[in-house]
């Protein structure tokens, strides 16, 4: 008990410092700002499940879970531009589509005290990132304070920014999306950037207990050819609970053998402490660990292809509700019709060593799945 108290009350102080560096920040911020940069794209595709499941939903899938549809998946306008020159910018993602639905965070309705949203009106508007980074002139420490991306993982929210059409394993079951709150940052010369602070939670508006969670990066960029990441984050993210902390650790590197080749690699390791579904292991601590391999092909500058390798261990069926490791394979070859315009196609398959995929007749009695996909793509500026 004393241990925890101590945890929670380094929270607070964490937080504490945290505000007061903002209020300084934002009195140290210049009137006036430059006039936005806006830009934005538009997604759509169409997915079909070749084992036809009867609810038409593709199990252990985020992004693209609805089979046998067409969907509007993203339009997203973004405004960035500076508040102070070369010290302190802005930028705000809005989005619209099944995507939104998806990342939502949580905290601006009924569970934040707001009215809701009538029963039968589906929320597809999200704010994906609004935050506000600033240099200091006297240390160099960057602050960055808001609503932004994790630092995890290989894949990114933005289909157009990714590999293959749908998003991965690990992307929708061991990562946040997003944060809100406040992280510190320093560049140091040539190679490595550290980063550190305090945030809500995972996807999270207003945090959903009384404790904060922790979140680090440590990047290393050596060039083009080389550049990664190792980070983590750990905090209470149940409701009203902070018995049962969670830890994430992910170590993301984008290697470039060759000029038109792209290597992404991803390990990624979990534990929530109370959180075990194993018969043998009731309320116990869950574990999972993932990995993943993406290599891209730029055949030309009109072809490529992209592709995918996920294994996804749920040791204690914490993450997907049932014990298993579950696979994929993914291959994503693609063209870019103009410099603003593209189309790919996916085919994915999917396996688990539990009978987890729905039949056509209703009935979870696959082991294994696959899909097909189609994906335009319109960036504008």
């Amino acid at each position: 008990m004393q241990g925890r108290s101590l945890r929670h009350s380094s929270f607070k102080v964490i937080a504490a410092s945290a505000l007061f560096a903002v209020s300084g920040i934002l009195g140290s911020i210049a009137q006036s700002a430059t006039p936005p940069k806006i830009d934005g794209h538009f997604n759509a595709t169409y997915g079909y499940d070749l084992i036809r499941p009867l609810s038409r939903t593709s199990a252990l899938r985020s992004f693209d879970r609805k089979t046998d549809a067409f969907l509007l998946n993203a339009g997203q306008i973004n405004l960035e531009g500076d508040l102070e020159k070369n010290r302190s910018s802005y930028r705000v993602e809005f989005d619209y589509g099944t995507d939104a639905a998806v990342f939502k965070s949580a905290g601006t309705g009924a569970d934040a005290g707001l009215p809701a949203a009538p029963a039968n009106v589906a929320v597809n508007f999200e704010v994906q990132e609004a935050f506000v980074t600033y240099k200091s002139k006297w240390t160099s420490i960057m602050t960055k304070f808001g609503k932004f991306a994790t630092f995890e993982g290989i894949e990114v929210i933005e289909s157009k920014d990714n590999f293959t059409i749908s998003r991965g394993l690990l992307f929708g079951l061991a990562e946040p999306y997003t944060h809100t709150g406040v992280v510190f940052g320093y560049n140091f010369p040539k190679y490595v950037d550290v980063w550190l602070g305090v945030v809500n939670g995972w996807d999270l508006y207003t945090d959903n207990n009384s404790g904060k969670t922790m979140i680090a990066k440590i990047g290393l960029n050596f060039g083009e050819r080389l550049f990664g990441s190792f980070s983590m984050s750990r905090g209470a993210e149940k409701l009203a609970n902070t018995n049962d902390a969670l830890t994430s650790f992910d170590t993301t590197w984008f290697v470039k053998p060759i000029k038109p080749v792209t290597v992404a690699l991803q390990f990624n390791v979990g534990e929530n402490e109370k959180s075990s579904i194993h018969p043998n292991r009731a309320t116990g601590a869950s574990h999972w660990y993932g990995f993943g391999l993406q290599p891209k092909w730029d055949i030309t500058k009109m072809f490529f292809v992209g592709s995918r390798y996920e294994w996804f261990s749920d040791l204690d069926g914490n993450r997907t509700a049932t014990t298993q490791i579950v696979q994929n394979i993914t291959l994503s070859p693609g063209v870019n019709l103009t410099e603003d315009l593209m189309f790919r196609t996916e085919f994915r398959y999917d396996w688990s060593s539990r009978l987890v995929f729905e039949t056509s007749d209703g009935v979870f009695s696959k082991g294994e799945h696959a899909t097909l996909g189609a994906e335009f793509v319109y960036k504008f500026n």
